[in-house]
């Protein structure tokens, strides 16, 4: 028979190894509200050159890649949580912008979700480039949405 011990080391539900109580504990904490929605990057700039010159290259469009991770107020990924959030993509300036796979939600694994926006046509100084997560309810709680714009630079 495993003692506690044994159990605090063991691999939780989801895969991941670390202490069972910190894993309950930061479940709970989620249980009781303590959830936020938390992008990298939250904001970024990307030169018009280079956008330019991926769009006219042999790929014919640039990409960018955004995580997206479901945390507690102080960091803590829920790693228990396996679900989506709605997104969307939007954009200043008259370049064309899209998410891969024409996704309209976001597909949580542990915490944790990958969304790439697909950049084509022309972009130029100052033309802006936003994904928004919604978020929307869960558990009975309200999640406040959350944004990760590109502002195209020299």
């Amino acid at each position: 028979m495993p003692t506690l011990k044994d159990l605090l080391g063991r691999t939780t539900p989801v895969g991941k190894t670390h202490g069972l109580l910190e894993y309950l504990g930061i479940m709970e904490r989620g249980l009781a509200g303590d959830m936020v929605l938390a992008v990298s990057p939250a904001t970024t700039s990307s030169s018009a050159a280079a956008v330019t010159a991926t769009i006219g290259g042999s790929v014919a469009k640039y990409t960018r890649s955004i995580t997206i991770k479901l945390q507690t107020a102080t960091g803590e990924v829920h790693e228990w949580f396996q679900g989506t959030f709605a997104i969307a993509a939007s954009k200043t300036g008259s370049g064309t912008l899209g998410i891969a796979g024409g996704l309209t939600s976001a597909t949580f694994v542990d915490g944790v979700a990958a969304v790439t926006l697909e950049y084509t046509g022309t972009w130029e100084v100052a033309d802006t480039a936003t994904l928004t997560i919604t978020g929307g309810t869960k558990l009975g709680y309200t999640i406040s949405n959350k944004t990760s714009v590109d502002t195209i630079v020299a």
